[in-house]
């Protein structure tokens, strides 16, 4: 039966057959059970969910480390994974992007990731992603070389990226306008205060003198790199920051929204915290060869994905907490309330398949390009 059930798979069952598709669907199942992607701690759940519990534990561990070693580095799989992923998100909509990076060490080797993600019920949700070859915040072209690459899966224009303040340029903002991506990214102080004081009207010091003389949003248009943008600041509120105002660069109408749009970029750091430290512990994974962690990575999504769907469709039953300022937050995130309710469907791998079929039998998702 296990066979026919891979085969409802069938465009990643035609191109990489029964092997392939079944350890990407294994793994997609083993890593909400053992909470972790360190494949000597998943071997001990294989012959458990595949009903055949007296198998060798050492026989499994060396089928997932023979799947990565034939798999990994092959970006067509990859790449039609990351579109796969999106397919579980068809119903949902988005249209606001955020940019940020993450890294962790592995051995004694330090990588750093950079990430792309969608905003979905306020849950960041992982679409594209690569390995830097080096420690701390990408350069322009290393993002724009990323961007690319995302866009030739995906259908980014109209949607809105949020970013912090170590993604800027003039290059970048040039790009970014240029694909028609709105954008929202955070500027440290001084940044492009020469473009400001080029033009007509409030220099920049002035701008920002008002904004916290006032207590109140200021804005003025700019040019930098032949290209118009807002500058926007509005006062920090938040009393245990050393920054008096928040400033930005953006493409969209220069309003209050625009900067509460902004406050959602802290969702990635929520992802980053559930993958590697509060949910998948995507730092016990001991993979060293790149193309073999962009491939795990993949493969975690799927799982990240999973549970964040079943904890959207449980939201009300999340009690919010509340704060002395008014504000409130639920109680138990998106991700872990879903990943409890996904557990239950990882414990046999015939029915986790039929759940996953569920969803993704004949549909398809307008954001994927080149998806059947």
């Amino acid at each position: 039966m296990l066979p026919t059930h891979l085969r409802k798979f069938s465009e990643m069952y035609a191109t990489y057959g029964l092997g392939a598709v079944k350890n990407v669907w294994l793994l997609a199942c083993l890593i909400p059970l053992a909470r972790t992607v360190n494949l000597y701690k998943l071997k001990d759940y294989v012959g458990g969910v595949m009903g055949n519990a007296d198998t060798q534990t050492e026989s499994h561990y060396k089928r997932l480390i023979r799947f990565f070693q034939d798999w990994g580095g092959r970006e067509d799989l990859l790449h039609d994974l990351m579109r796969t992923n999106l397919r579980f998100l068809r119903k949902q909509g988005f249209t606001t992007l955020v940019l940020d990076g993450t890294s962790w060490t592995i051995g004694e080797t330090k990588v750093q990731y950079l990430v792309l993600s969608v905003l979905v019920h306020s849950v960041a949700v992982p679409i594209y992603w690569v390995q830097l070859e080096k420690l701390g915040a990408s350069n322009q072209e290393e993002r724009k070389d990323m961007f690319e690459k995302a866009l030739t899966l995906f259908d980014l224009k109209g949607m809105t990226l949020l970013a912090d303040r170590e993604y800027v340029g003039k290059e970048w903002f040039k790009f970014l306008k240029d694909k028609g991506i709105g954008f929202v990214i955070r500027l440290k102080f001084a940044d492009y205060y020469q473009e400001v004081d080029a033009l007509k009207g409030k220099s920049y010091q002035s701008m920002y003198d008002k904004c916290l003389s006032k207590g109140k949003l200021v804005r003025k248009q700019i040019v930098i790199a032949e290209q118009a943008y807002w500058m926007v600041m509005i006062p920090n509120t938040k009393a245990d920051n050393d920054e008096a105002a928040l400033i930005f660069l953006t493409t969209l109408p220069p309003i209050m929204k625009t900067v509460q749009l902004y406050v959602q970029r802290w969702k990635i750091e929520c992802l980053f915290r559930h993958l590697k430290t509060n949910g998948y512990n995507l730092e016990d994974l001991n993979l060293k060869d790149a193309g073999k962690n962009q491939l795990m990575m993949a493969i975690v999504t799927t799982a990240y994905i999973l549970a964040a769907r079943e904890g959207w469709r449980r939201r009300r039953q999340i009690p919010p907490q509340r704060y002395k300022d008014g504000s409130a937050t639920l109680e138990v995130s998106i991700f872990r309330k879903g990943l409890g309710i996904l557990v239950a469907k990882c414990l046999r791998f015939i029915d986790f398949l039929q759940y996953v079929i569920s969803i993704l039998e004949h549909e398809k998702h307008p954001f994927c390009k080149n998806v059947q």
